[in-house]
This record gives structure tokens, C-alpha cells and sequence, in this order.
């Protein structure tokens, strides 16, 4: 026979081809959507054969899949990061602050980068729907506030006539919005003083008036003023 033993082996996929050709499937989908979106378009930008493609993926379909997963993972990895551990209640207040507006800023900096990916799964990346990840997300989002207000509380942080299950869903909401008016502007916003505003509205109303005390200290000796986008 011609064909020799290397030959007749069968193909191993190659880890970092995979891996350029989720990149280049994101940006081909990204700018042709799903259902305009071939799998030429995407091993062209790749620069590897369709053969290497299905090495990796079944269809472009399960491409997109793998697409989504990532980047929900990533998502949620992002804001499923816990709050400092509390324990000395209104005097963490400071401390606490500056926690979650780092932590939203790395939220809001990765829903801009990644923006038209978010678009797609919005509108169902113009073919299978993945919309309701979003909600899932929501609800996910919601429930970890909910132990986190539930937390503070505890400590004296929180008010204490607060209901935790409602402010979960309220802060989930107003973020999920937020997010989507970010990824709508036609150019980068100042993503730091929205993330500040989002947060001074809600510290002022969850903190206990001696932790509000606390902050308002700490703002009159930096010389913050009022934040606004």
C-alpha cells in the first residue's frame, strides 16, 4: 500500500488550533451573525483547513456553544467573588466600598469588551435563542446580593428593616440594565463613574446610619464630590 504508517494514524486536534478558532468564530460572528456566519469564514481567519475545524467542533453550532459557555463561565466568575468577610460592621464600611466598586468596574470593563458578543446572546445571536442565559444569570445575581445584604445585616452594616430577598432583585435589575445601556453606547463611557454612581445610590440606602457615617467621613477627608457620568 502507498500509504504509509504516519499516514494511516489517525489526526490529533492540535489545542492551540482550537483555541484560534474560537477566536477567529467569535469575530466572524460577530460581525456576520450566526446564521450569515459559514464555517469558510471562520478557518479562513484562522488560517487552518475546514477538516482541522471538525476536528474540534461537530457544527458551526456547537462552535457557538462553546463560545457562549466561555463566556458565561467568565461571567460569572467575575461576580460570584465574594465580599471581605465581615465582622466589625459599620467600620468596614469604607473598606466595603471600595471592595464592590472594584468589583463592578471589572464587571462593567468585561461587558464592554466583550459587547457584541453580549449583543448576540441578547438577541439570540441571530439563530438558536441563549437570551434566557442572561435571565438564569439574573437570578443568580439576585440570590448572591440576597446573602450578601443578609450578611451585613448580621453585622449591623445593613439596615435592618431591609428585606434581602427584594433588594437582591431590585440591585440585579438595575444592573442587568445598566449593563445593557453600556453595551449600547456607540463609544466607551467613563465606565468608572458609572460604576461609582451605581454604587453611591445603593450604599446610601442599604448602609446603617452609623456606617453611612462612616463613609461620609471618609469622603470629606479625600475630597470626593458627587459622582455623575
Amino acid at each position: 500500500p502507498w500509504l504509509t504508517r504516519e499516514s494511516r494514524m489517525p489526526r490529533h486536534a492540535d489545542p492551540h488550533a482550537k483555541i484560534e478558532l474560537l477566536r477567529a468564530a467569535e469575530a466572524v460572528f460577530a460581525e456576520r451573525g450566526l446564521s450569515a456566519a459559514k464555517v469558510e469564514h471562520i478557518t479562513a481567519r484562522a488560517g487552518v483547513s475546514k477538516g482541522a475545524f471538525y476536528l474540534h467542533f461537530q457544527s458551526k453550532d456547537d462552535c457557538w456553544r462553546e463560545i457562549i459557555e466561555g463566556f458565561v463561565a467568565k461571567l460569572a466568575n467575575c461576580v460570584d467573588t465574594p465580599p471581605p468577610a465581615l465582622a466589625h460592621g459599620p467600620a468596614e464600611a469604607v473598606g466595603l466600598r471600595e471592595h464592590w466598586h472594584e468589583h463592578d468596574l471589572e464587571i462593567f470593563e468585561f461587558c464592554w469588551q466583550n459587547r457584541a458578543l453580549f449583543k448576540m446572546v441578547l438577541g439570540g445571536g441571530g439563530g438558536v435563542p441563549y437570551a434566557y442565559l442572561i435571565d438564569e444569570f439574573a437570578d443568580r445575581v439576585a440570590k448572591n446580593v440576597e446573602g450578601w445584604i443578609r450578611d451585613g445585616i448580621a453585622v449591623g452594616l445593613y439596615r435592618a428593616d431591609l428585606d434581602p430577598a427584594v433588594v437582591g432583585v431590585l440591585m440585579a435589575g438595575a444592573y442587568d440594565r445598566l449593563v445593557r445601556e453600556l453595551i449600547a453606547q456607540p463609544k466607551r463611557p467613563d465606565i468608572a463613574a458609572w460604576s461609582k454612581q451605581a454604587l453611591e445610590l445603593f450604599t446610601r440606602g442599604l448602609l446603617t446610619p452609623e456606617a453611612a457615617a462612616v463613609v461620609d467621613r471618609m469622603v470629606s477627608v479625600s475630597g470626593e464630590g458627587p459622582v455623575s457620568v
